[in-house]
């Protein structure tokens, strides 16, 4: 009777719910606050960022834990290692906080100043079992350090053309800047409405094949391309003409632009690539244009401002400038990706329709894999994320399945690292010089810049301790010194 007690109780506990493990970081990984470091900064570089922690873990990758906020990395991520750090800064478990509101621009300015930041990852609300913490909106934080797309004199130059409206730090001094030691490409992004029509197009034109069908999204023999000055011509402030006059799709349709907000690094790159803007700030030659924007200071016709907090489809400001064309400024890339592909129906980002067509175009860090609604064009005829081979090669019929001298780039930076596609700024990670954490910190900037280490898709490590010359799908020919200013200069 006994042993039958003991059977149903023991069954009674196998079938109770088994309940998440929550709590705060260091009581379900033994992580202290004085082993936590916050970051801030390019959203882009979140998920290199876990490979890079992951290199410093003794133990490796099994002792590494990777945590959402909320279920999602709009916001940022957490990664903690169980055991040590192998560079014997943390002799304990330890964690790194990545904060990606607002992006580069609050992982370079709030870092200098050592200005506090709200909306970070909550660490003493996680759980183990769905790998998720929650989002602390009102705790203020200071930075231990800064990761940013484009370097920061592009941010301080910005300020000074107006592309940028928050004030930067000019007072450098007590801060360490290491630039040129990774970077990642840009590419443009079409609806695929978009992607059809410039193509027909440029088929009738005979810069395309006979043969290239609507539809046929495979990277290479028939994907459109955009000339740098074409999409200028979008993106510029003083030119709201092009937007509807059928040079890139061969009809009236308005060609509507999904962009990033100016605090965004991917913002700032495309201000650099195509404007110029901070880079031509010389006296006195001023060579360089604004980008255009939503303007809520009373010259904008009808801007609104869209919060996915408040239920609405996207976050970020927009102006249809009196029903004539439509501008976002997505506060994520999600949302400006989003911004493309509701596009295709005739929608808002906001996903409600209106009369602007099903035509739109944007600018997106290569990290980001084609979906459905969105492809990447060609730039200036180099594609993003595919390469030439001889016709019927082996690279050539594996890559594209048709033997048409094209192989795809699921990497997407083949052509960026031979030097033939040159949308790609370098990297910067900066610090405060009195920092605690600098052994740390150094290992990460170092991890970037190893091939081994990092591996992430649209990320290249520049020309330096590694070369291309045996790294030939990772590492860049050449380098910019972490100057975007500077041109590409091959190194091999």
């Amino acid at each position: 009777m006994k042993l039958s007690q003991i059977a149903l109780a023991v069954a009674a506990v196998a079938a109770a719910p088994a309940f998440a493990a929550t709590g705060s970081l260091q009581t379900l990984f033994g992580v202290t606050p004085a082993n936590t470091v916050y970051i801030s900064g390019a959203s882009a570089l979140s998920g290199s960022l876990t490979n890079v922690v992951a290199a410093n873990c003794a133990g490796g990758s099994a002792n590494v834990k990777s945590l959402t906020i909320n279920g999602s990395t709009s916001d940022g991520r957490v990664t903690v290692c169980t055991t040590s750090s192998l560079d014997g800064q943390f002799a304990a478990p330890f964690a790194v906080v990545k904060r990606d509101t607002n992006g580069s621009f609050d992982g370079v300015g709030p870092v200098i100043a050592q200005t506090a930041l709200t909306k970070w990852a909550d660490v003493n609300t996680c759980d183990d079992v769905n790998s998720r913490c929650g989002l602390d909106s009102t705790t203020a934080i200071v930075p231990h350090a800064g990761l940013t797309d484009v370097d920061t004199n592009i941010w301080i130059g910005a300020n000074n053309t107006g592309a940028l409206s928050i004030p930067v730090p000019t007072n450098t001094a007590n801060t360490v800047f290491n630039g040129g030691f990774a970077g990642q490409g840009f590419g443009v992004m079409a609806s695929e409405s978009l992607y059809n029509a410039m193509m027909a197009k440029q088929k009738a034109e005979g810069r395309l094949p006979a043969d290239c069908v609507a539809g046929d999204f495979t990277a290479g023999k028939c994907q459109p391309s955009i000339s740098k000055e074409e999409y200028a011509a979008v993106v510029d402030a003083g030119n709201f003409a092009y937007v509807a006059n059928g040079a890139l799709s061969g009809d009236a349709g308005v060609i509507n632009l999904c962009r990033r907000v100016e605090t965004s690094g991917t913002q700032a790159s495309s201000n650099v690539y195509f404007l110029n803007n901070s880079c031509g700030n010389a006296i006195p030659t001023g060579g360089f244009k604004s980008p255009k924007a939503v303007d809520f200071s009373g010259g904008g016709v009808n801007p609104v401002a869209w919060n996915s907090a408040s239920g609405d489809a996207v976050t970020g400001n927009f102006d249809d400038f009196g029903g004539a064309f439509a501008l976002f400024e997505g506060s994520g890339t999600g949302d400006a990706r989003n911004c493309v592909i509701r596009r295709n129906n005739g929608n808002n980002p906001n996903n409600v329709a209106d009369g602007l067509g099903t035509y739109a175009i944007g600018w997106i860090s290569l990290e980001n894999a084609p979906a459905a609604g969105w492809k990447y064009l060609k730039l200036d005829g180099v594609s993003p994320n595919a390469y030439q081979v001889p016709v019927g090669s082996t690279a050539d019929v594996a890559g594209g399945g048709a033997a048409d001298g094209w192989a795809q780039d699921g990497n997407q930076r083949i052509n960026v690292v031979r030097g033939y596609y040159d949308a790609a700024p370098e990297l910067e990670m900066l610090w405060p010089s009195s920092t605690g954490f600098g052994t740390f910190l150094t290992t990460l900037k170092n991890t970037f810049a190893n091939p081994a280490a990092v591996n992430t898709r649209g990320i290249f490590q520049a020309n330096g301790v590694f070369t291309h010359a045996g790294n030939e799908t990772q590492v860049h020919k050449g380098t910019r010194n972490g100057n975007f200013c500077a041109p590409q200069a091959l190194a091999e």
